[in-house]
């Protein structure tokens, strides 16, 4: 347990300073001032918009991203640790705790921003207003702590995290679809939970488990392929 503490230790203390707060706080202003323009623009359909484009389908993706950069230190997950495993520290156990904190802290980062893009989508009279924002910050929590994990395990692969931003590109291009190709990408399955096109027809039950499982074959890769 103390090595999984020493590995959140050394995450948290890589998301400090002004940089991370500044990019989440400007994130979920954009994602706002874009609910209202879908309010404005789309009516009835302002919500549903706002979660798939802005929220989801851009800014949710690129936020886990650059957050597992920089919990990694810009590095592979599996050499992120070196600095408290030449001190005796489970490299694996520590690894583990790099992978809590950046779980937590994007699946905190999606839900301020699904929260704030449904502010900005409704007015506050809205009774739609509460419904949309319990059916939605379950699916946020999920799909960002999902892209955490899953951003963590493609860094193993390629030169200093490399496998990291062709995950990224690969999500938006093979995540966008429904066919079979869009099955490994958690941009598919989150589509299919906000009620767009899902992939092969899966309902959407099956969709939480497509997730679940993406999250914890990332957690398994990702012990596997680090040396204890």
């Amino acid at each position: 347990m103390n090595d999984v503490v020493a590995g959140a230790q050394l995450a948290r203390e890589r998301l400090r300073g002004l940089v991370s707060p500044l990019v989440l706080v400007l994130s979920v202003i954009a994602v706002y001032a874009l609910g209202v323009l879908e309010r404005r623009g789309s009516g009835a359909g302002a919500a549903d918009s706002a979660l798939e484009g802005p929220v989801f389908g851009f800014a949710l993706p690129i936020l886990a991203y650059l957050v597992s950069e920089r919990v990694c230190d810009g590095a592979r997950l599996d050499r992120s640790v070196d600095l408290v495993a030449r001190y005796g520290v489970d490299r694996r156990a520590a690894l583990f705790g790099v992978l809590l904190v950046s779980a937590a802290s994007t699946a905190l980062s999606a839900v301020l921003l699904t929260v704030s893009a449904l502010i900005g989508a409704h007015t506050l009279r809205d009774a739609s207003l509460v419904s949309d924002l319990r059916a939605s910050v379950g699916i946020a929590a999920l799909s960002g702590a999902v892209y955490a994990l899953w951003f963590g395990a493609a860094s193993l692969f390629g030169k200093r995290g490399g496998g990291r931003k062709w995950a990224l590109i690969l999500d938006f291009l093979l995540g966008a679809g429904s066919s079979a190709l869009a099955a490994p990408w958690p941009r598919a399955h989150t589509r299919n939970l906000l009620g767009g096109v899902p992939v092969l027809d899966m309902p959407q039950s099956a969709a939480w488990l497509a997730l679940l499982a993406i999250g914890a074959a990332s957690v398994v890769l990702s012990v596997s392929r680090t040396p204890s």
